[in-house]
């Protein structure tokens, strides 16, 4: 393959997921290199070409195509996609059990491939998968995370920005816990340019608890409406991987809620996975951020530890 900078960024599934991330990587221009693996090599070819034909329109970076794993050999990070996603009207968690043994050879396969990488896990359950590669991997904790709930804090921002008439970039807000059905918004620490989100005029004549509630249902329901309507979802979480991958190549030190190992502050027991803001840097999860949680929100935080715990321990692996 030859000289690959330590920058090249590897995808490993090419299917609607993988793919979306290839193009996305590309059209943010996060690497001189994405490498893009799938296990039918026509398939991936199909989509690697098809994205490689984007870079006239862009700065100069190269598109690889394989179904050779090894040929990952000198990127410095890997995105995990593969294994079947979620079906119209599943639950995340049931595909635990199919995509828990995909992982685990993927794991083996880049221990001995590319060591010292940030593995990025995408594919679902997304904190049950990031366990099973950090119960599995080699490598240090800090260079394995999962997506998580990027793309659903993504969401909820722009959305309470639309609300309050206020730039999304200004609003910081989190969905943590599991990326599914128990994920849920730290409204007491929700912030506006430095204000609490409850001291701007929620708009519509409506109150805050009507409008918090109206955001948690639309962040839980987004990505099932887009199931019901394509099929899958792929744009929006790639964009948001992207940036979560662009965050590690460039060293941006971005705060992200990603699924990683809680930090001892929460109270979880040791070893638990679940989506929480890190700093994102070179290192991977370089830091995880303990947020001031109110009594609700902490047992909220505990119920979806559980419901992930419940689920890890009716698929032994």
């Amino acid at each position: 393959m030859g000289a690959v900078p330590s920058t090249a960024v590897g995808v490993v599934g090419a299917g609607h997921l993988g793919s979306a991330i290839a193009n996305a990587l590309v059209l943010r221009e996060v690497t001189r290199r994405v490498v893009l693996y799938g296990r039918v090599l026509a398939r991936a070819e199909g989509e690697g070409w098809d994205i490689a034909d984007a870079v006239s329109h862009l700065r100069e970076q190269d598109v690889r195509v394989t179904d050779d794993l090894r040929h990952l050999s000198e990127v410095g990070v890997v995105v995990v996609a593969v294994g079947p996603t979620v079906a119209t009207g599943q639950d995340r968690l049931e595909l635990f059990g199919v995509n828990a043994p995909i992982i685990r050879d993927v794991v083996a396969s880049l221990d001995a491939v590319v060591p010292e990488a940030v593995v990025v896990i995408v594919s679902n359950p997304v904190e049950l998968l990031t366990r099973v590669m950090l119960e599995h991997t080699h490598r240090p904790p800090n260079l394995v995370l999962g997506s998580g709930t990027v793309n659903d804090t993504a969401r909820l921002r722009y959305a309470l920005g639309r609300r309050i008439g206020v730039d999304h970039a200004n609003v910081h807000a989190y969905v943590i816990g599991e990326h599914g059905q128990s994920a849920f918004v730290v409204w007491s620490s929700a912030l506006v340019g430095g204000v609490p989100v409850t001291a701007f005029p929620a708009g519509h004549g409506a109150g805050w608890d009507e409008v918090k509630k109206d955001l948690e249902s639309f962040t839980h329901s987004r990505g099932a409406e887009i199931h019901r309507r394509k099929g899958y979802t792929s744009f929006g979480t790639a964009t948001a991987v992207a940036a979560l991958v662009q965050s590690v190549v460039r060293d941006e030190k971005h705060i992200l809620p990603v699924s990683c190992l809680a930090a001892s502050g929460y109270g979880l027991p040791p070893g638990t996975v679940v989506s929480l803001p890190c700093v994102v840097g070179a290192s991977g999860a370089e830091r995880c951020l303990v947020l001031p949680l109110d009594e609700t929100e902490s047992a909220r935080l505990n119920s979806s530890y559980a419901g992930l715990q419940a689920a890890y321990d009716q698929k032994p692996l």
